[in-house]
């Protein structure tokens, strides 16, 4: 009974981790044949899909014609912002290697972090500094560890992790629920369909089922990942070291791509990789034992 415990919540945990790893390898093999918009298109599309697995579709749109003009208006800045986060960060992937690219979405709670204690107009304590300057170090080395063949890649995957930054600092102020969530997803397909017309995959005949069908999977995989963790979660008493280990979703990334995707992890990308590892595990000690 112990043995079927275990694995219950292990697998659950190992699915979420696997899922979180491959979310970007995936977008990788989609954006060989569609453009960034059209990736997110797809992927948005499969969330709107599932977010109705869970959600009663007829109910969604009665209750969506009560919004309020202040609702609404969160709802499209909130889509907005989350479209443009996502193709930013598609486009530098798609401009070189998942490993240089995939390190990005991590600045996320780097810029919350910078802002916050811009707006608060007061200086945080010196290791909580110390440590997401760390791990903003660990980033850029991962980011420039390898030669590139696109000057810009890095201009677009710092844009990405800014929009899906300021979204974030929105929501944290004009909260929104469930079926308002619901809603920022049609934002995000709208934008990415509009987009989709303005910025071009450079070969267009390159287009095929296969590249749609990873499409999908990132989609999949971004959905289920926080849904298999809370699982996991439920079924044990380590929530704490499950959040932790499942931060480090990115080390998942770095073997995927080095396995499948045939990527090279050079001297500095690892050590960067390291100092990331180090610095989430010093905070994480930092927070829950001391």
């Amino acid at each position: 009974m112990a043995v079927g415990f275990l694995s219950g919540w292990l697998g659950f945990f190992i699915v979420a981790l696997v899922l979180a790893g491959c979310v970007a390898v995936f977008a990788k093999v989609s954006l060989a044949g569609l453009s960034a918009p059209q990736t997110v298109l797809t992927a948005g599309i499969t969330l709107l899909v599932l977010s109705f697995t869970t959600l009663s579709f007829n109910g969604f749109f009665k209750s969506a014609k009560h919004f309020s003009h202040g609702s609404i208006k969160d709802i499209v800045i909130s889509g907005v912002l989350m479209s443009l986060g996502f193709i930013f960060l598609c486009m530098a992937i798609q401009m070189t290697e998942v490993l240089s690219t995939a390190p990005f979405y991590l600045l996320v709670p780097v810029f919350v972090f910078i802002a916050e204690t811009v707006f608060k107009k007061k200086m945080p304590a010196a290791v909580t500094l110390i440590l997401y300057l760390a791990i903003a170090v660990g980033i850029l080395l991962m980011g420039f560890g390898t030669h590139h063949k696109h000057g810009l890649w890095w201009l677009f995957a710092l844009l990405g992790p800014l929009c899906l930054a300021a979204g974030h600092l929105y929501e944290k102020r004009n909260p929104l629920g469930e079926l308002q969530q619901t809603a920022v997803l049609f934002i995000v397909v709208i934008v990415a369909l509009i987009l989709s017309f303005f910025i071009h995959h450079k070969d267009l005949r390159k287009i095929t089922a296969y590249h749609v069908l990873f499409g999908i999977l990132t989609g999949i995989a971004y959905y289920y990942a926080p849904i298999a963790l809370s699982h996991a979660k439920s079924l044990c008493g380590y929530d704490i070291w499950l959040s932790f280990f499942y931060s480090l979703w990115i080390v998942v990334t770095v073997i995927i791509a080095t396995l499948f995707l045939r990527e090279k992890i050079s001297a500095i990308t690892a050590t960067g990789l390291g100092i990331i590892i180090v610095a989430y595990s010093v905070r994480f000690a930092l927070t829950h034992f001391i």
